[in-house]
């Protein structure tokens, strides 16, 4: 539609046409190949008729030489179903039945929703005066956080044009950082914003889940994958990323490692090597599909391995003091509290040094009970 714009009326005059009348040329234009193709269709069923016509009267038989392409043309759809990783298992089954089977097993899941301005927080305008190109980096501050997820999520995730308009090709996020320092808020944020189906493959979702076999746990990746793409946008959530790719136990211990064999057909890691595979075979610039993935524990999990799979890495650390006084502030207002001239916020947001948002948000709830909000009153 744009491009149409830009040749057909962008530099079109329309001020001598008042009465807005239609302009022929362009109309012919726009109907002439559906009418041609009416009358090419109709033309080719008479001719295929007076050949019939034309092979009775002879006692000639028509030629049956097409059997062999079909075979191939079967063949080759075949091969484009077994293009993702473990598809061969579900091949029977539609897109909707699976999306279906998904929601019986708890894999889609419709979180609270929430909006991004809900994470609270401001930038660190003094972290960015006395910034130091030679030292290690800064902690970022929540409104940066912000928008490095508007910019490399939402907005690609949500229209299909910045998606294939996008300078990097970026499949999956790591969220790490403490736990209650709003990781999962932001996750539902963007579902919230972009309108998109979470299909939840944390350890504590797919346990139980398709654990019988190998190939049933490539077959749960492959009907997450498949079902994603048909159902755009989509998020795919990892919590506790670190028990999906573990790193490496040390070495020395035998029997430790005979007594887990038994149980990895449950353990959370048995969907990795899937995970793996389909995240660059399914996910490209045309499919709207984003893995986000999230730790309290990063140092549990294999580097390596997080490397491999996450393509970018936002940290959530701690509120600095501004973000601090703007939570104390909130929550207390949403918790039902009520301000004086002389509370002594500043002094909350500094002996609150290392609290997480999560924290403060407890304790003003836990604290504002109804008793004592009817004693403010």
């Amino acid at each position: 539609m744009y491009d149409e714009y830009n040749t057909d009326w962008a530099a079109r005059d329309e001020s001598e046409n008042k009465e807005q009348a239609y302009d022929r040329l362009m109309a012919r234009e726009e109907v002439m190949p559906s009418v041609e193709k009416e009358y090419k269709n109709d033309v080719d069923a008479m001719i295929k008729l007076e050949l019939d016509n034309f092979r009775a009267l002879s006692g000639a038989k028509g030629k049956k030489k097409k059997k062999g392409k079909k075979k191939k043309g079967k063949k080759k759809g075949k091969k484009k179903k077994l293009k993702l990783f473990g598809a061969n298992h579900i091949k029977d089954m539609t897109e909707y039945d699976m999306l279906c089977e998904l929601v019986k097993n708890g894999i889609v899941k419709k979180l609270p929703p929430t909006a991004l301005t809900e994470f609270i927080g401001e930038f660190n305008y003094i972290h960015l005066m006395i910034d130091d190109i030679k030292g290690p980096p800064r902690e970022p501050s929540m409104a940066l956080i912000r928008q490095l997820v508007t910019e490399y999520i939402i907005f690609p995730l949500g229209s299909n044009l910045v998606r294939m308009r996008f300078p990097e090709m970026i499949r999956s996020f790591l969220f790490y950082g403490p736990a209650g320092t709003g990781k999962t808020q932001v996750l539902r944020a963007i579902a919230t914003e972009t309108r998109s189906i979470i299909y939840d493959l944390s350890p504590l979702s797919i346990e139980g889940v398709m654990n019988a076999s190998k190939k049933e746990g490539e077959k749960l990746i492959a009907m997450v994958m498949i079902a994603a793409k048909e159902f755009q946008p989509s998020l795919i959530y990892i919590d506790e990323a670190e028990k999906v790719f573990p790193a490496a136990k040390k070495k020395g211990k035998k029997g430790a490692k005979k007594g887990r064999k038994g149980a990895d057909k449950d353990a959370p890691s048995r969907i990795k090597k899937s995970l793996l595979k389909c995240r660059t075979q399914w996910i490209n610039h045309e499919t709207r599909i984003t893995i986000v993935g999230c730790t309290s524990e990063p140092h549990e999990g294999s580097k390596k391995e997080f490397k491999k799979f996450f393509d970018k890495s936002i940290y959530f650390p701690f509120p600095d003091y501004t973000t601090r006084r703007l939570m104390w502030k909130s929550f207390i207002e949403t918790s039902g509290g009520k301000f004086r001239a002389d509370f002594p916020i500043s002094t909350l947001a500094h002996i609150s040094d290392g609290y997480s948002a999560g924290s403060i948000k407890k304790t003003c709830e836990n604290v504002l009970t109804s008793f004592r909000k009817s004693k403010i009153e």
